[in-house]
């Protein structure tokens, strides 16, 4: 966690206009300053190269179809030395039904690639995800120019696949070379 009293610069890159708002909020609410900037972090990121110490990129690859240019990106805009810290959803859950009882789909899971799947996302208001391969997110990783230096999983913290303690999550920490 980022200790905003001792010092730390802090910018948040959202596409949702909505959570923007509410990053603002909380941080008029807490008492620190954070620069919010509404942003895609499909397209090119707009900040300039080594420009921070540390990313930290929460469990939102399941938004994008493609995750190498991300990594890429975060790669740029690193300092040499800097680290990315990355929540990564590895593919179980979107496998299984609501319940976790049965195997419902099949890997990869693209929306944009089935039409069924697709209507189907949005009947349930699900929001269009995708699946991402550990090869996909870990090596992406590496082919833009990262080190893992530490991996971490777990599971969704309740549920069937919790119950059977089947991680369905994994942080990685890499350092930019």
């Amino acid at each position: 966690m980022i200790d905003w009293a001792l010092g730390a610069s802090c910018t948040v890159l959202d596409y949702s206009e909505q959570q923007c708002g509410s990053e603002r909020m909380v941080a008029e609410r807490e008492g620190y300053s954070v620069e919010v900037i509404r942003g895609d972090m499909t397209k090119p990121l707009p900040f300039q190269d080594g420009e921070f110490d540390l990313i930290f990129h929460p469990v939102s690859n399941c938004y994008v179809e493609k995750v190498e240019p991300i990594f890429k990106e975060c790669c740029r805009v690193l300092k040499k030395g800097g680290i990315l810290l990355c929540g990564l959803d590895i593919g179980f859950n979107y496998v299984f039904d609501d319940k976790e009882a049965e195997i419902v789909h099949t890997l990869p899971f693209n929306p944009l690639k089935d039409e069924a799947l697709y209507q189907e996302c949005i009947k349930n208001n699900d929001g269009i995800q995708f699946s991402h391969t550990v090869a996909e997110q870990i090596g992406g990783q590496l082919k833009a120019g990262f080190e893992l230096t530490d991996l971490y999983d777990d599971t969704n913290g309740a549920g069937n696949l919790h119950e059977h303690n089947i991680p369905t999550f994994i942080a990685t920490r890499a350092v930019k070379k």
